[in-house]
């Protein structure tokens, strides 16, 4: 066998072990869950906030746990090798999407017109995250003929 021969057998993308990981796709599934679980928290606590509660802490403990959840979501769909670009794509905007969102909400928490933007952003990741869901294969679906 040949140097180039070895390194195109050690380079190449369609190598036998490299199929996708079903169960890194399934705990992406379930990073998700807690993302969505996580943003319906975050309009709960904000909103309460309006209203002199005290919901601050909750506000953003709930904004960490989302923020690592998108940071585990994304490195469950690359550690499943999957060659869907859709999935990487939606599962690296979903966090952008959140970290925008976490900046804006670090950056502007004492300037309450932002809220308007800040409740817009997560409406969007909340349609986001719900179509990701959608789009991550599930685990008793029959495969695609």
């Amino acid at each position: 066998m040949t140097a180039r021969q070895k390194k195109q057998r050690f380079y190449s993308p369609t190598m036998e072990g490299n199929s996708t990981n079903e169960n890194m796709l399934k705990y992406a599934r379930w990073t998700v869950v807690i993302v969505i679980i996580t943003t319906l928290s975050q309009a709960s606590t904000g909103l309460s906030s309006l209203y002199d509660y005290n919901t601050a802490p909750s506000h953003a403990w709930t904004a960490q746990i989302g923020l690592l959840a998108c940071i585990g979501l994304v490195v469950f769909v690359v550690m499943s090798k999957t060659d869907d670009s859709k999935l990487k794509g939606m599962s690296f905007g979903l966090l952008s999407a959140w970290v925008l969102q976490y900046g804006l909400g670090e950056m502007f928490a004492k300037m309450h017109w932002v809220s308007l933007v800040h409740g817009v952003i997560a409406m969007g990741i909340l349609l986001h995250a719900m179509g990701l869901l959608r789009a991550l294969p599930s685990p008793n679906a029959e495969p695609a003929v």
